[in-house]
This record gives C-alpha cells, sequence and structure tokens, in this order.
C-alpha cells in the first residue's frame, strides 16, 4: 500500500509499505477520506525526517478485518476514528480524554497514521458514521470538526446566542459550520481575504478583516451591541496570535465565554483584572473527549451539518506531495483532504 512520510524541511514522500495487519483488539480500516491538520504541518516543517513514520491522525474509512478479541465492530461498517488511543484503562481514558493519557498512543505519531491506504486502529476508537454522513465529514469529525464541536460543548453555547471566532483556517472554518448548524449567530475574524471567503461560504453571518483595525468594535456592530455590556456572547480564538488574543475580552459581553482552541504565541495578553470587571470566563479547550465523538456523529445526522464547504482541494494519496505543499502555503487553500481509496 502506500503511505506519506516527512523527510524534513517541508520534504514529504509517498513509499510503499505492507498492508498492516490487526491485533486482537484493533481493526483494519481502509481509508476512504483524511485530511491534513495543521499539526500535520507542524512536523512537516521541521528539519528533522521521519523516512519510516507514516503521518496523518485524521481518518475515517470502511473496516475491512478485525482482530480476534474485537465483539462490537465489523467488516463493512463505515467509520471516523478518534486519533488519541490512549490506554484505556487509566481514570483520563475512563473520562473519554485520551488525550491527557499518560500512555496515549496517537495515531500518526506513535503508531502509524491515516496518510495511507489502510492503517490499524483500537476498537474502541471506531465511530460508527450514520448512512448521510460522509467520509469526508467523518475525517473531520476526526480532529478539526471535533475540537470545533468541543469547543462549543464546554461554552455550553445556546442557540440564537452570538460567537465570534479568531482564525479563519481548517478549525476556524470547522467552528464557523458547527455554530451555524448550533444556530448561532457567527461572526468570521481573519486578515486574508480568501480566508474571510471561505468563511462566508461556510455560513458565517458576517466577516471582519482584522488587519484594518478596531476589531473588538466591528465585531459588536456585526451582532448590534449597543454598549461595550453587549459584546458577542462567545468567542472561540483557534489562531494563536497575540493580536486575535488581545481582542477576546473587549469581543465579549459582560458575563460571556471564550475557549482558547489555538496554539501558538506564549506572549502574556490577557489581564486578570479585565476578567474580574468583565465577569467573563476564559477557558482551554484541547481535541475533544471520545464520547464525544459519538455526539457530533448524530448531531450530523439530525441537524444536516456537513463540514464539506471548508473544503477546497481533494486529492488522491499519489499526489500528497503536493497537497502538502498547497495547505503549508495556504494561499486559496482551506482544508486538504486525502481520497486514498476513491
Amino acid at each position: 500500500m502506500k503511505g506519506v512520510v516527512f523527510l524534513g524541511n517541508r520534504r514529504a514522500e509517498v513509499k510503499e509499505f505492507p498492508i498492516p495487519e490487526p491485533s486482537e483488539d484493533e481493526v483494519l480500516v481502509r481509508v476512504m477520506a483524511t485530511g491534513i491538520c495543521g499539526s500535520d504541518l507542524s512536523v512537516y516543517r521541521i528539519s528533522e525526517g521521519y523516512p519510516d513514520q507514516i503521518r496523518g491522525h485524521e481518518p475515517s474509512g470502511v473496516i475491512e478485518a478485525v482482530g480476534s478479541r474485537v465483539t462490537h465492530r465489523k467488516p463493512g461498517e463505515r467509520v471516523s476514528v478518534h486519533h488519541h488511543q490512549g490506554c484505556g484503562v487509566c481514570p483520563q481514558c475512563a473520562r473519554g480524554e485520551t488525550v491527557a493519557c499518560p500512555e496515549d498512543q496517537c495515531i500518526g505519531v506513535s503508531v502509524p497514521g491515516s496518510f495511507a491506504e489502510y492503517l490499524c486502529v483500537k476498537e474502541r476508537n471506531c465511530v460508527v458514521l450514520p448512512e448521510s454522513v460522509s467520509f469526508i465529514d467523518g475525517a473531520f469529525m476526526a480532529c478539526v470538526g471535533g475540537t470545533a464541536y468541543g469547543a462549543y460543548t464546554r461554552l455550553n453555547a445556546k442557540a440564537h446566542e452570538s460567537v465570534a471566532v479568531f482564525g479563519l483556517g481548517p478549525v476556524g472554518l470547522s467552528c464557523v459550520l458547527v455554530g451555524k448548524a448550533m444556530g448561532l449567530r457567527v461572526v468570521g475574524v481573519d486578515l486574508a481575504e480568501e480566508r474571510l471567503a471561505l468563511a462566508t461560504r461556510c455560513g458565517a453571518d458576517a466577516v471582519v478583516n482584522s488587519s484594518e483595525g478596531n476589531v473588538p468594535a466591528r465585531i459588536h456592530q456585526a451582532v448590534g451591541a449597543q454598549t461595550w455590556r453587549d459584546g458577542v456572547d462567545y468567542v472561540i480564538e483557534t489562531s494563536g496570535s497575540t493580536g486575535a488574543r488581545e481582542c477576546i475580552i473587549p469581543s465579549l459581553r459582560r458575563e460571556g465565554k471564550a475557549a482558547i482552541v489555538g496554539v501558538g504565541s506564549t506572549e502574556r495578553v490577557i489581564n486578570p483584572s479585565d476578567i474580574h470587571g468583565r465577569a467573563v470566563t476564559i477557558l482551554g479547550s484541547v481535541v475533544f473527549p471520545l464520547g464525544w465523538m459519538w455526539d457530533l456523529a448524530r448531531f450530523c445526522a439530525i441537524s444536516g451539518l456537513s463540514f464539506e464547504p471548508a473544503v477546497t482541494h481533494r486529492l488522491p494519496i499519489e499526489e500528497a506531495v503536493e497537497g502538502l505543499r498547497l495547505a503549508d502555503e495556504a494561499k486559496d487553500c482551506g482544508k486538504v483532504v486525502f481520497l486514498p481509496n476513491d
């Protein structure tokens, strides 16, 4: 089978690998869709190469075979796969927080990943896709879409409220799509006109170009705020930039909530006195518990949510080198998805 490895310094290669065989508690998945994540690109850019490690961690596909102790999943099932496999028995895994497991085995990092035609994963990490949910949607569910859903869940967001989404890469665009499916008024914020156009395509009610300045005031205007007490109900910050984080508290209404999703700047820009003065809540939101992925699958089926409007490039695995270049340059580019067995 074909699999993609990173050679260091923005170089990648499509290599031949043997089709893996599932261990007793694993299933073999024929990968139908897998997306490029920002964390993949972080490794793609570094100087160190991993010539024998298949990358990628956003898989969905069809179960081809199962291990001897697999009891709940069966061949032919359409599944999305949570990429943090955990140990399955520690307190963190018992809560579904496999990302916090001290013995976590992340797909594409600790074990072979999804930039391939097949991969083996733990049975417990497979979430069955309703027939109405596409494989591309399943790939989003595995990471960026699930991360967006997790942020809204942690915020306890309600329909008819408002949210400003800072950063309109694939995670931010997923936040736009999930927010609209939940019935929120969504304002997208970015400095790239191409990303703002993608957010509009994904249903954003308004967009703000942050390069034009005075971002909180323009967000307030977009949601009809009359005073500083009447900003957006929620902010989701996905960019990791210092400038975006400086705008979080001024954009929120009194007693509003913000979720920090993006990884980036370590500069300290939030003043605790401002949190006190507006009585706002700021929380960190890292990926999502495994059980919420089952909830998201049902939500997609019931609401009709699809993440496909965020996709700008669909490529076969043979064109992975080009796909990584496109995603890395991020020009006129939303989500890049590989379709290894299309």
